[in-house]
């Protein structure tokens, strides 16, 4: 299979019909999003879409994208390099009540009144939300990371009394 350039949207109802397979890249600069929400996009996007039919009938494309990015560590403030590799499977809906008769597995997707789901925009929301939410090398790989982040000794805890006996003694009288 060759790499293409990943159309911007696909008709997901034909391209499952067609058993279609895509493996394409996607320019970063096409990215706003995880352009602002990184330091820099270190290549460009690798992805790859799979678009099927399921035993009941259900149009649904599965899906792969990989990029490196670079963070800023939040333990030493030097950049680092962090690899996002998102998964996904969408069952493309028209409206709430064909949402609702989804089966659990497949995440629902609006397509447009073309018939069409934004590929881009899959991309983009699915690299976003593999990203960290707090950002940080792994402790071997930073500079802070040999320090101790607690301070202080933890006390054993000790035993409460339970708050009920009082009511258990009332029991028993």
């Amino acid at each position: 299979m060759q790499k293409v350039k990943l159309p911007i949207s696909v008709d997901s109802v034909r391209a499952a019909n067609n058993r279609l397979e895509i493996l394409a890249s996607l320019d970063k600069s096409l990215l706003s999003r995880l352009i602002e929400s990184t330091n820099s996009i270190n290549s460009d996007i690798d992805t790859y879409f799979s678009f099927d039919v399921d035993q009941q009938k259900l149009k649904i494309f599965n899906g792969k994208a990989s990029v490196a990015v670079e963070l800023t560590c939040q333990r030493c403030n030097e950049p680092m390099i962090y690899q996002c590799d998102a998964e996904f499977t969408y069952c493309p809906v028209l409206n709430k009540e064909q949402e609702n008769n989804l089966p659990d597995v497949y995440e629902p997707i609006y397509y447009d009144e073309n018939g069409e789901v934004n590929l881009h925009q899959i991309v983009e929301d699915e690299l976003l939300l593999t990203l960290p939410q707090i950002a940080k090398h792994a402790l071997a790989d930073c500079k802070y990371g040999e320090y101790e982040s607690s301070f202080g000794e933890i006390e054993e805890e000790q035993e409460r009394p339970n708050p009920f006996d009082a009511l258990a003694k009332l029991k028993l009288k």
